[in-house]
């Protein structure tokens, strides 16, 4: 089941979160926010998917920018719980974030994504999204200059 982010559902989303983080191939983050710099940065469009009763996965959308012109650009992020993965809740969490941020009047999505994450360029990519190019050593994550896969996607409803 695909619902809206709600506050309490936090310890469940930043542990997903960390679990990525941890991972070391879907952030160049070292730790999760608290919930007030999370909930900053992604004012709106946050979901959650539950399974059996608990949270699996998130997704939610950061602005592209404060910029007026830039209002309809937003830039996605999308995890699942490493026990939940495979089984299609991020292609449905992201499908979802798709759908609503058209009802919202986005009309380009943007993600960044390391190449070593294949799974997650394939996700994208299945929800519509194109490779427009690679940010080399873009970032610095434990010592390691990281390349970023940039994938965006033009809405066919909203800005055409």
């Amino acid at each position: 089941m695909i619902r809206e982010l709600r506050p309490d559902d936090w310890p469940a989303v930043r542990a997903i979160y960390d679990e990525g983080i941890r991972g070391g191939d879907a952030t160049f983050e070292t730790e999760p926010p608290s919930w007030e710099r999370w909930d900053a940065a992604h004012p709106e469009l946050r979901l959650v998917a539950e399974r059996d009763g608990s949270v699996v996965g998130w997704s939610a959308l950061s602005p592209a920018s404060s910029r007026r012109c830039y209002r309809g650009v937003g830039e996605v992020s999308v995890y699942v719980a490493a026990e939940a993965r495979g089984a299609g809740v991020g292609r449905a969490l992201l499908h979802e974030l798709v759908e609503c941020s058209e009802q919202a009047g986005y009309w380009t999505l943007t993600a960044g994504v390391f190449p070593e994450n294949q799974a997650s360029i394939r996700l994208h990519k299945t929800c519509g999204f194109r490779e427009v190019g690679v940010r080399r050593g873009i970032g610095e994550a434990g010592g390691v200059w990281r390349d970023v896969v940039w994938l965006e996607r033009r809405s066919t409803l909203v800005g055409t």
